[in-house]
């Protein structure tokens, strides 16, 4: 596994405010920041806390730059979605994408190493890990946008190679942004043990699976380096995390011209399906520049649905956000790499 980069002193975003703040002013501090709400004086009056000139004068310089992320570039849909690149201390940038629906797409890595054919992502492979830090802010910035309150851990990377933050940011999430797990959705391609290790956290997130294709070998072919688990041992074990968390699974399949749209496709997605505690999220696929794929017409989609809930399964259709603004998970990150000279490839 990658590791995430030793900061030394570099600045820590909110994990800075107990430095020059007491406890309790800093806790506010996070709160505030998290919920995209102006570190004033006032707000901190209205809580029973008074800001010293020298506190005042020390937020005012780390609102400036101590967060460990800084908007590099914002890029805004028709459809009001706005995609966010981020840079990193380490000069490395992930992308956030903020949705009018009131959801924000979280990154949990700089690039992916799952290697899903059809994803911008992992087109040049995992760079590292982020930190909790980084997963967090991601939040801060977006709420600078617009109203958010739900999270979508369905960004750059794959949450369960990096489970241990994902789940700490969480945690965070819901104490200092006040997002209740039953409002963020961890999305990963799942592994038996991924599922127990969410099952044992503290704060358990809502479960989303990443199908694409019910054949395990063809499955494998298209998420090139997914877990070896085979795919009902997979759906088991999802299965058994929905109902232990009381919140059903999100199946998700991203719609492919001629690779997995067919109807016996979805006969087989219902028949891994039969029994289990989840829906079907069909995806509209987002073309990638360089990649040999295509999203079925609207016809083929709205057919495949009805058929999936003629088999008593709930189905739904997610067109893709922004897809004016690049805002396929890693597009502008990808075309930030594809720049002659860029020093982050």
């Amino acid at each position: 596994m990658t590791p995430s980069p030793d900061h030394g002193t570099e600045p820590r975003g909110l994990l800075d405010l107990p430095r020059f703040l007491s406890a309790e002013k800093a806790a506010l501090a996070a709160r505030l920041v998290c919920a995209g709400e102006a570190l004033t004086p006032e707000r901190f009056h209205h809580a029973g806390q008074t800001l010293k000139a020298a506190e005042r004068e020390a937020l005012e310089q780390w609102l400036t730059s101590g967060f460990a992320t800084q908007v590099a570039e914002r890029v805004t849909s028709r459809d009001g979605t706005v995609r966010l690149v981020l840079s990193l201390r380490d000069g490395q940038r992930v992308e956030t994408v903020a949705m009018p629906s009131g959801a924000v797409c979280l990154s949990s890595q700089v690039g992916c190493a799952v290697g899903c054919r059809f994803c911008a992502s992992g087109l040049f492979g995992l760079k590292r890990q982020l930190d909790v830090e980084e997963i967090v802010e991601q939040l801060v910035h977006a709420r600078r946008e617009m109203r958010i309150e739900r999270v979508l851990f369905m960004g750059m990377g794959e949450p369960s190679h990096n489970l241990d933050n994902v789940l700490a940011a969480v945690a965070r999430l819901k104490d200092q942004a006040l997002i209740g797990p039953r409002r963020q959705t961890v999305s990963t391609v799942g592994s038996v043990r991924t599922f127990e290790r969410m099952a044992a956290a503290d704060v358990r997130p809502c479960l989303a699976v990443s199908l694409h294709l019910a054949d395990d070998a063809r499955r494998r072919e298209l998420l090139q380096r997914a877990h070896p688990d085979p795919l009902r041992e997979i759906v088991a074990a999802a299965d058994a995390y929905g109902r232990e968390v009381g919140t059903p699974v999100q199946f998700e399949w991203t719609l492919l011209a001629g690779i997995n749209d067919s109807f016996a496709d979805a006969e087989a997605l219902c028949e891994l399906l039969q029994g289990v505690y989840g829906l079907v999220n069909f995806i509209v696929w987002n073309p990638v520049a360089g990649l040999a794929f295509a999203a079925p017409p609207r016809e083929r989609i709205m057919a495949l649905v009805r058929h999936v809930k003629l088999r008593g399964i709930l189905a739904t259709v997610r067109d893709s956000a922004g897809p004016d603004a690049d805002a396929a998970c890693g597009q502008l990150r990808l075309r930030h790499l594809a720049l002659p000279g860029s020093a982050s490839a």
